[in-house]
């Protein structure tokens, strides 16, 4: 992560921007003990996100290159969002994480709570139907669309 990801420039300013961020060095046995165990990190790198109340919105453990990253720290907001009862603007950031890094690990799971943000949102299901359906025209053999097919169909 220090070689690659973090020094990318679009990281490093979308971390700046958007995170406080904090980081352990694993070469001090007690201090990580105290800190593996508070937050359950398993495995290293672990990145726990959390929201401005402290609670855990996202978790994602091991290397990511920047491509895959990026996506990931706007999923953490999104998340952050939606928990916070923000669905307009959680909606906004899953689609972006859709429509601009398609590609992404990610992206199905961004448009599976683009669905549920939406819903929130509206209160109605038919934005969820409308994320639902691209998931399953772009996506038909992710688990997120298997999760999401038991409503969509």
């Amino acid at each position: 992560m220090d070689t690659v990801t973090y020094p990318n420039e679009s990281v490093a300013a979308y971390l700046n921007e958007h995170f406080v961020c904090a980081k352990f060095n694993t070469a001090q046995p007690e201090a990580v003990k105290e800190v593996t165990r508070q937050f359950r990190a398993l495995w290293t790198p672990t990145f726990v996100f959390l929201d401005h109340h402290g609670i855990e919105v996202r978790r994602v453990v091991g290397y990511l290159p920047p491509e895959e990253f990026l996506p990931e720290l706007e999923m953490a907001r999104a998340n952050a969002l939606l928990l916070n009862g923000k669905a307009g603007e959680a909606f906004t950031l899953f689609r972006h994480v859709a429509e601009q890094h398609g590609g992404a690990a990610v992206a199905p799971e961004a448009l599976y709570y683009a669905g549920v943000a939406g819903y929130q949102r509206d209160g109605i299901r038919a934005e969820l139907q409308a994320q639902w359906t691209i998931l399953k025209e772009q996506h038909p053999d992710s688990t997120w669309w298997t999760r999401a097919s038991c409503i969509a169909g």
